[in-house]
């Protein structure tokens, strides 16, 4: 900590002193009261005993070190010289709100919401931007916790509660959060209006540049992207990109480079993406993200299969696969063996394909995820189709289909049928099947 500054003396002529110096003054003088000290041993060892005379007189200016260092000294808090009582709560009650909002509502959801109730209790009845504040909380792990439609409704009482008080800040993160939701229920169009809406205010507000801000703009061009905007999606990952770096959040600068390697992988710019996800998987290596590491060695896996460099895929999604064994991530395994099997069985490897497609599909049971059990069964049916062993294929084919309907995945159970099809105009070849 840096030392203490010499004391900036009123001078005598003043006629009015400050309130809260004349308040601070009172403030250090029954602190040290209560702690036993005098002046002298309060000093101790690098201040002089006149100067916490002329603080205790509202005669000096403390700096902020000096404020810092003597509340330390004083076993109390900075907030705790400088607010009466009332404020004081206020103030705890602020600060209770932001250690919520700061931390992950995914892993400490519980503790964000202990500490956002324990803000309105302090305060005894929050202002309506605090109790907007206290909300959004509420929504962030609702959203986290993948229970979507009591975020929006906690959402859209924030908002309400933001335009009481006609607090713009407050309401231009509540719109951001609504749009985000919205982003991930697949409602794109509705997010793409509220987001826009939202990132104005911010702008008028000067709060675009926040983590927030990043959020809204990621969420924004996933959307863009969802509707075939590609130069819009684009546009927007850029301007995420560009206020991540600036504020040093290498998470978030992370996934915008992961959003513009998807638009240059969905405008078949394949060197491009690679380039784009490499840069995207330093950031996240930087910030130990594991997840998103192996997210992006799987789009690179098979952005490399689409490309036909099946040796490189194979290797970058054993990398990934190193990475989920470790986070024990059985459903992000299981994708990672559909994803392997797939590039298996382009390389005519269909003993080892057909093991990968299988463990897919146990792991997509294991960990209750339907989805990519019903896409490994339709994998591990079209390996059995090239082993020829077509009974056994067309079984897997349609179980695949029939489940991939029901989960409503209609461009995956198209894709079953046209399998299915493929099998059954098949001939049977008579070669015997290898396991």
């Amino acid at each position: 900590m840096a030392q203490p500054s010499s004391p900036t003396v009123v001078s005598r002529t003043t006629l009015a002193r400050p309130d809260w110096l004349v308040q601070f003054g009172h403030r250090l003088r029954l602190a040290r009261g209560r702690a036993g000290l005098t002046q002298q041993r309060l000093a101790a060892p690098d201040l002089n005993k006149s100067f916490i005379s002329l603080l205790e007189s509202a005669r000096s200016y403390p700096s902020v070190e000096t404020v810092i260092s003597l509340a330390s000294r004083l076993d109390t808090s900075v907030a705790s010289l400088l607010f009466d009582a009332d404020e004081l709560r206020r103030e705890t009650a602020h600060n209770l709100l932001h250690l919520a909002w700061l931390l992950d509502p995914a892993t400490r959801g519980e503790e964000a919401l202990r500490l956002a109730d324990a803000a309105g209790a302090l305060a005894g009845g929050l202002p309506p931007e605090m109790r907007a504040r206290a909300v959004l909380v509420r929504a962030r792990v609702a959203m986290a916790a993948s229970r979507l439609g009591e975020a929006a409704v906690a959402a859209n009482e924030a908002a309400a509660l933001a335009r009481r008080a006609r607090h713009a800040r407050a309401l231009g993160s509540a719109l951001a959060l609504r749009g985000v939701i919205d982003e991930r229920r697949g409602q794109y169009r509705a997010a793409i209006a509220t987001l826009q809406r939202a990132l104005g205010i911010m702008r008028r507000t000067s709060s675009v540049r926040s983590e927030e801000g990043v959020w809204a703009l990621l969420s924004l061009a996933a959307a863009f992207g969802r509707t075939g905007q590609a130069a819009r999606a684009r546009r927007a990952y850029r301007q995420a990109l560009a206020v991540a770096t600036r504020l040093h959040l290498p998470r978030m600068r992370g996934r915008a480079l992961t959003g513009l390697g998807m638009v240059e992988w969905m405008l078949k710019r394949l060197d491009e993406a690679v380039s784009v996800f490499s840069q995207a998987y330093a950031a996240f290596e930087q910030d130990e993200d594991l997840p998103e590491m192996a997210r992006v060695l799987s789009n690179l896996g098979l952005i490399r299969r689409e490309q036909g460099l099946y040796a490189e895929a194979l290797a970058v999604l054993e990398r990934a696969a190193r990475l989920r064994e470790r986070q024990r991530d059985a459903r992000g395994l299981a994708a990672t063996a559909d994803e392997t099997a797939q590039v298996l069985l382009a390389m005519n490897r269909l003993a080892e394909a057909a093991r990968a497609a299988r463990r897919a599909i146990e792991l997509g049971r294991a960990s209750g995820d339907r989805s990519r059990q019903a896409v490994a069964t339709m994998t591990l049916g079209q390996v059995l189709r090239a082993q020829g062993r077509r009974k056994e294929a067309i079984e897997h084919l349609q179980a695949a289909m029939v489940q991939l309907r029901r989960l409503g995945m209609r461009p995956h159970a198209a894709a079953a049928q046209v399998e299915l099809d493929l099998t059954r105009d098949q001939r049977p070849s008579g070669v015997a099947a290898t396991r």
